[in-house]
């Protein structure tokens, strides 16, 4: 490569040089090197989405104001000019510079837009927590639907289609990584296809029950009536919440209490590692003692190792199988948050800066990894097949499994056909022999042998792409639910 080649940075434009410049400093790799990946949540898990989420449930507030009679709707329009106005940067530096209080910065920064009239109208009887917990609620919830999930649903899509593709493949089962009884390849893509699609099932029904609350500072509500009307913050909160696809808390204090939140924390983390596992099952694949799939772009590449030049490496299966605990490790954070002291403290609030938004955006970039690493899965049928010759040779699940079908078979030296077939594969070993012939020289089983159905003695005779029993059903079965459960909306 010539030096002009190698000088990327210098053919950037100054605003595009500062940008990539200021991602560099940043210390979370989901602002650094993740950062472009990562982008589709700026408007959901950012300060910036939230500034503006803070204003926007202002917004939501004084609608429901002019709905109850305490507000009119020319004051609405007036605060909906000054979102369109609203700064995050400037409502921030009020916060560092001005109010020392991020919902008093909201308010000053609205403030400068809108009346005074209008201002006096903004935050009714609300706590900082009635406005950031529930906007937090309502961000998260939106970013499960609107983003995360939607990749999830690509993935699982594309499993389905590489599952009917792959129906025909035959592999080599493992259990303990040894090889036993033959599986359908496409079988295998659509168990993971309908796995993670249970776990977008369990999560689409926690992020549905994330909870806001408009019930004052300690959660009685009593500011909410004082200025709504007695009797009324009740159903004032419900009016507001149904706004915002949400449900009242109420349980809450001064904040949600985050029960829910740990929830739907849980089923991010129980919906990756069923990515990981899936990942890691192909990193092992992808060995060079298996080599049953690779990348089409890494061998097009090759030197995924600074050392061995010619070396393919599974990078993207390691990087989605690696990062899955980061993501658990989010659980602590929390766990954490559940506890408050009595009505609130500031630990729970410390700890919110955090999580879940780290662990969302570590799965959205995850799922956006597979799907790209899903186009350039190739499959190695040759290898595919050559690695079921032992098997072939040595049917010894399903000989086993066969002479249990035999109606009081027992054999008169060794016992159970269990047994004997642990004996007949030691000999075979020995004899360097397939397990079929050695145990053909066995009267006994010869008898029964001989009686067998024809597609019986064909699988102990090698043929054992017969023995998958009702694997193309249940890949069936699994993609079907697999795809009505990627379509909901």
């Amino acid at each position: 490569m010539t030096e002009q080649d190698l000088d990327l940075a210098g053919k950037l434009g100054h605003d595009e040089r500062l940008l990539e410049e200021a991602a560099l400093r940043n210390i979370s790799p989901d602002d650094a090197k993740y950062r472009k990946a990562s982008q589709k949540l700026a408007d959901y898990l950012t300060a910036d989405g939230e500034w503006r989420a803070f204003a926007y449930v202002q917004r939501v507030l004084l609608e429901t104001r002019v709905e109850f009679g305490q507000a009119e709707k020319r004051h609405l329009a007036e605060l909906d000019e000054a979102l369109r106005k609203f700064s995050p940067l400037n409502a921030s530096m009020l916060e560092d510079k001005v109010t020392k209080h991020d919902q008093l910065a909201v308010l000053e920064e609205l403030g400068r837009f809108v009346s005074e009239e209008t201002k006096s109208l903004l935050h009714p009887g609300t706590t900082s927590y009635d406005i950031v917990d529930t906007a937090r609620s309502w961000l998260f919830k939106r970013a499960w639907y609107e983003v995360i999930r939607l990749e999830v649903a690509k993935s699982i899509e594309k499993l389905c289609k590489l599952s009917e593709r792959s129906m025909d493949l035959v592999q080599v089962g493992r259990t303990h990584l040894q090889d036993t009884s033959p599986v359908l390849f496409g079988g295998v893509l659509a168990g993971y296809a309908a796995r993670l699609a249970e776990r977008v099932t369990k999560t689409d029904s926690s992020f549905n029950d994330l909870r806001g609350k408009v019930s004052g500072i300690v959660g009685t509500g009593a500011g909410i009536e004082m200025v709504i009307g007695e009797g009324r913050s009740i159903e004032f909160e419900k009016a507001v919440l149904d706004k915002l696809g949400l449900k009242p808390d109420y349980a809450a204090t001064q904040v949600v209490q985050k029960e829910r939140l740990a929830d739907a924390g849980n089923s991010i983390v129980t919906l990756y590692h069923v990515l990981a596992d899936f990942a890691n099952d192909m990193r092992i694949l992808y060995a060079s003692a298996i080599k049953e799939v690779t990348s089409r772009d890494n061998v097009e590449r090759l030197g995924g190792s600074s050392a061995d030049a010619t070396k393919n490496n599974p990078i993207d299966w390691e990087n989605m199988a690696g990062k899955a605990d980061v993501v658990e490790s989010g659980m602590g954070v929390l766990y954490g948050m559940i506890q408050t002291d009595l009505q609130r403290d500031l630990r729970p609030s410390v700890k919110a800066r955090f999580q879940p938004q780290a662990m969302m955006a570590e799965t959205y970039e995850a799922f956006a990894r597979l799907n790209k690493a899903l186009l350039q899965l190739s499959v190695n049928e040759d290898r595919m097949r050559a690695n079921l010759t032992g098997v072939r040779a040595n049917p010894s699940e399903a000989m086993v499994a066969i002479l249990r079908g035999e109606p009081l078979w027992v054999h008169s030296k060794y016992g159970l056909g269990h047994d004997f077939v642990k004996e007949m594969g030691k000999q075979a070993i020995k004899q360097q022999a397939s397990l079929l012939d050695v145990a053909l020289k066995d009267p006994e089983f010869r008898q029964v042998y001989d009686s067998l159905p024809e597609y019986k003695k064909d699988i102990l005779d090698g043929n054992i792409e017969r023995y998958v029993g009702s694997a193309r059903k249940r890949a069936e079965i699994n993609r079907e639910y697999a795809r009505k459960v990627a379509s909901k909306t």
